[in-house]
């Protein structure tokens, strides 16, 4: 058993996670029992006005942490949940586009998975999951929330407390700042809380990052359109991605992009190996190449 000195430091030793925002969510008693539980991130196919065009690298950062956090608080399981479901309460999205983005979500999360040997970890649909409960009504009941995408992931949760012996919620925040801003995984989390049969822990990633000067912290599992981005792709090219970041600044570190990538590349050192003699953009390379290795282009 961990003591809850010994999980604050893990948390601010972890350049990725929002550590102070997470230590202010932390349930002690919850994180000192975690053996055998389950960890879990969502990740969705669309923003709120348009479809994912890609799938940014910085997605790496949910599965290094979670593995991370698996071996550190000796956990059961991973959960990887694909909102699919959740997708369709867009009206601009369609049946077709959904079942699309789905396979080469799950198709590149699978791929993942093998490649970089992460055990215990289930990928899973979340329409997969709800056609088999009955919580809808009640939910409906309970509050007074026309937000059909906040029901579908209230619903998600208590599914997997009942089920998979749920304990952590890995999210992602724009900041650091205890109240929600906008509609990041922090308003979801502070509005489900009343919800629950019983608390479970949230934990929070940084934000994904863009090259773009005027919108650069976003979420880290979906691209759009005109974004200057990299991608979890076996396709990408990451010369032609970090010169496109040089020209866009008249800063080598790209406004912050460049360090948050470079914990990304630490991140993976320090689960896989270091990768000396490798310039950072062959480590970018080599990452991408690894992760993705046999995903169709």
């Amino acid at each position: 058993m961990k003591t809850i000195e010994e999980i604050q430091m893990f948390l601010k030793n972890e350049p990725l996670l929002e550590w102070r925002l997470s230590c202010a969510r932390t349930h002690s008693q919850i994180l000192q029992e975690t053996t055998g539980k389950t960890l879990f991130f969502g990740v969705g196919l669309c923003s709120d006005k348009e479809p994912s065009q890609g799938i940014p690298f910085d997605i790496l950062m949910f599965f290094l942490e979670a593995e991370r956090l698996k071996k550190f608080l000796s956990l059961g399981k991973v959960i990887v949940l694909i909102a699919d479901d959740h997708a369709l309460t867009n009206s601009f999205m369609t049946s077709q586009q959904v079942t699309t983005l789905t396979l080469r979500t799950r198709t590149l999360f699978q791929s993942i998975v093998k490649n970089l040997h992460l055990d215990l970890f289930e990928i899973r649909k979340a329409s997969e999951m709800i056609s088999k409960n009955k919580l809808d009504q009640e939910l409906l009941n309970k509050t007074e929330t026309t937000n059909q995408y906040l029901i579908h992931e209230i619903r998600d949760v208590i599914w997997m407390i009942q089920r998979d012996n749920l304990a952590i919620k890995l999210g992602w925040a724009i900041d650091g700042n205890i109240d929600p801003a906008g509609h990041d995984e922090r308003f979801f989390d502070t509005s489900m809380r009343e919800f629950l049969p019983h608390p479970i822990v949230s934990i929070f990633t940084k934000a994904g990052r863009t090259f773009d000067k005027h919108r650069q912290k976003v979420s880290p599992y979906i691209s759009l359109q005109r974004e200057h981005r990299l991608l979890l792709s076996p396709d990408e090219d990451v010369s032609f991605k970090i010169h496109e970041a040089d020209a866009l600044w008249n800063d080598t570190d790209w406004g912050g992009t460049r360090k948050h990538l470079g914990n990304i590349i630490r991140a993976f050192e320090s689960l896989f190996g270091h990768m000396p003699g490798l310039s950072f953009e062959q480590k970018l390379n080599h990452i991408i190449v690894t992760s993705t290795k046999g995903v169709g282009i």
